[in-house]
């Protein structure tokens, strides 16, 4: 699970941090909400569900696009990923051409059967792009670094790279790191072999981030995607092989396929008789709604979905159907987070103020820098949220805005 993250010389990301990162383990700054009232500074890490909430043009569907950014690089190299789903090239991604883009990750993931085989860790993930005199860009630095006890000390550096070469743990022993195309990440690299099994979990969660676009048209662009013939496990980010995975479940699973399809006629009766037909279009609620409730059954997971404003076109009571799904999808799966974007307070009724992210920028000048801040840092937030007040009329009430 993501616990946090910290960007630096990305777009208008000069410097900011989201979440709580390995140092606020160690300095002993992540606590709870009820610790606002000594004073103190508080850290809050990444939850399971995460709301991003603030006016438009202040980061928050560029907060996507940049981990979106991250798993791209991870899995396709850094080259290929500064050029697809309408990213026009390194430079254009980077602030400061002078400065590398800098990422720095806190993971907590299950370390068992591992070397340490300690039933939780925290590890951190860093590394840095540059780019060359015609902008394409490279990997300068990787480093994966594993912290355990109660002081989250520094147990072992798994990976440490920079400019191709390096060291690499292979279990209990450290070995020579070498990366012959500096584009590719040596994560990727090393994360792919089951020697390095702390590596190929971080590795693996990455690279199944799932990034939603029910709300877009199907490739970006306005027209349909061609969706390849027979079963598939998972929907695509746009819907549109629903019919195939429809189809898998039913002939892999065909009680699952019974149970999933009585839960959502409960959910939304006006979807008739979905084991006949389907209709033709998902793209209006309630069919978008449809697929929503699809994504959160999956049999598999994945460990973290983001989703610009799922409640984009769906009437109020679905907005509810839809918040109440997100909530049991975290409780089912602790190990698994949602982070989503809304201008809808309807949707925050179910949600924590430590699960919401309020993002801010100078509208004046959109130069500007991002600021983000957690709701609960706020302790007059918190007390309204503890006497009752839902986080979407808080919101309405404008305690959220300059």
């Amino acid at each position: 699970m993501l616990l946090g993250i910290k960007i630096n010389n990305y777009s208008i990301f000069l410097e900011d941090k989201i979440g709580a990162l390995i140092e606020d383990f160690q300095s002993g700054l992540v606590k709870d909400s009820a610790s606002l009232s000594s004073g103190a500074p508080i850290a809050f890490p990444l939850s399971g569900i995460n709301a991003l909430i603030g006016r438009n043009q202040t980061g928050k569907s560029l907060f996507l696009d940049i981990l979106s950014f991250i798993s791209d690089s991870t899995v396709k190299g850094c080259a290929e990923a500064s050029v697809i789903r309408g990213r026009k090239g390194f430079t254009h991604l980077v602030a400061n051409v002078d400065k590398p883009i800098d990422f720095e990750m806190c993971f907590e993931i299950n370390a068992k059967d591992t070397p340490y085989n300690m039933t939780t860790a925290l590890l951190s993930y860093h590394f840095s792009l540059t780019a060359d005199a015609h902008g394409r860009p490279s990997y300068n630095h990787e480093q994966v670094d594993v912290y355990s006890g109660e002081d989250f000390s520094l147990l072992r550096t798994v990976l440490g790279v920079r400019n191709g070469k390096g060291i690499v743990r292979f279990r209990n022993e450290e070995s020579e790191a070498e990366i012959s195309d500096s584009r590719f990440s040596a994560l990727r690299t090393y994360g792919s072999m089951p020697q390095c099994p702390l590596l190929s979990r971080i590795f693996y969660e990455i690279s199944r981030w799932y990034f939603c676009k029910f709300s877009s048209p199907s490739n970006g662009n306005g027209t349909r995607t061609a969706v390849a013939p027979g079963g598939h496990k998972h929907l695509d980010s746009y819907g549109t092989n629903v019919q195939n995975v429809l189809d898998y479940i039913r002939i892999e699973r065909p009680d699952h396929f019974e149970r999933l399809t009585e839960r959502i006629y409960g959910k939304i009766p006006s979807v008739g008789k979905l084991k006949d037909k389907l209709p033709e279009s998902f793209r209006q609620s309630p069919n978008k709604l449809f697929l929503y409730l699809l994504l959160l059954e999956d049999l598999k997971p994945r460990p973290l979905i983001c989703i610009e404003t799922p409640d984009m076109g769906l009437y109020h009571d679905m907005v509810d159907v839809l918040s109440a799904e997100l909530r049991a999808f975290s409780i089912r799966h602790p190990e698994c987070q949602v982070i989503f974007t809304t201008h809808n307070p309807y949707i925050l009724e179910s949600i924590a103020p430590e699960e919401v992210w309020i993002f801010k920028r100078d509208t004046e000048n959109l130069e500007g820098a991002v600021e983000v801040t957690p709701a609960a840092s706020d302790p007059a937030v918190v007390e309204m949220y503890e006497q009752g007040v839902g986080m979407g009329a808080i919101w309405y009430a404008g305690h959220f805005d300059d």
